[in-house]
């Protein structure tokens, strides 16, 4: 009994540790760096901004603690003080490459060609001194497809020889999110386009929707390549992959015509028009579930 209870301190010591490092860590590159240009404890405590708190949580807090936590599994060494500077070292490698990834993001949106009353976008001053809760939203949209594909990336199976698996898991995931979310904007540019509900409307409903289609679509990419982990052939998992993806899309097409004639409600006129938050979160969890019962039924 004993034996247990000491295993379970040092577990627990370790974890603690790890979490503790990547959150102290990830708060000064975050804070210092990421959001150098913004106040962002002004912005969560003086100005009370909702935006910033999601942008905060969804963009911050649970990126850092879920790749911490993916750093501690499985042991690296017998050793524990080995062991412990081993997933450290992941954890330092994980948060700095989240920390590029956002910094890239940043600049990708500064590079749209457009403006609003405030003058040309930025994507922290959206968030940190508009309130624009769509920008947050947008970054954790892209918060969630980084994580998604940088917790494949494993160092001692990339000196152990299979590095080139890894990175044709990391290739295939991009690949596939980014062709779902170039579809999304094309179905979007009939009527409107995304950028211009985020950053030029402000518009929440429309951030709500792409999260939740973004978080559906890496559901079934990642859910595909884990499934397929002991036995991965990459042309086998793309094609898996991209019927499952149109089988999505045509679901999610199917059951949203389904509910509209039901309610007899524009859904499309709800979110992009009225800016319906509710309807949106539908929406979303509509995208999500049937992600779910796709990558289910794979499994």
């Amino acid at each position: 009994m004993f034996e247990y209870f000491s295993f379970f301190l040092k577990d627990l010591s370790f974890s603690f540790v790890i979490l503790t490092v990547g959150f102290i860590l990830g708060w000064i590159i975050y804070n210092n760096l990421v959001l150098r240009d913004v106040s962002l404890k002004d912005a969560l405590f003086n100005k009370d901004n909702f935006a910033a708190w999601i942008e905060f949580i969804g963009a911050f807090v649970f990126p850092v603690l879920y790749l911490s936590s993916h750093a501690i599994k499985g042991a690296a060494s017998d050793n524990i003080f080995v062991d412990l500077a081993v997933c450290t070292g992941y954890t330092v490698f994980y948060i700095v490459i989240l920390t590029v990834l956002r910094l890239l993001s940043k600049s990708i949106v500064s590079l749209i060609n457009a403006e609003d009353d405030h003058g040309k976008v930025c994507l922290n001053k959206e968030i940190c001194e508009q309130k624009n809760v769509g920008a947050a939203l947008f970054s954790v949209t892209l918060s969630v497809i980084f994580v998604s594909f940088i917790k494949y990336i494993d160092f001692i199976d990339i000196i152990e020889g299979i590095g080139a698996s890894i990175l044709i898991k990391v290739l295939l995931f991009i690949l596939f999110v980014l062709v779902a979310m170039v579809c999304y904007s094309i179905v979007l540019r009939k009527k409107t386009t995304l950028f211009k509900e985020i950053f030029i409307d402000n518009n929440a409903a429309a951030g709500i929707g792409l999260l939740g289609f973004i978080f559906a679509v890496q559901t079934i990419v990642s859910g595909i390549i884990d499934a397929y982990t002991t036995d991965f052939e990459i042309i086998t998992v793309a094609l898996v992959i991209a019927v499952c993806l149109v089988i999505y899309g045509i679901l999610s097409v199917l059951f949203k015509r389904i509910f509209t004639a039901i309610v007899k409600v524009d859904v499309w006129n709800e979110i992009y028009e009225q800016n319906n938050v509710g309807a949106a979160i539908g929406q979303a969890a509509l995208y999500i579930g049937i992600a779910m019962i796709i990558v289910n039924f794979i499994m």
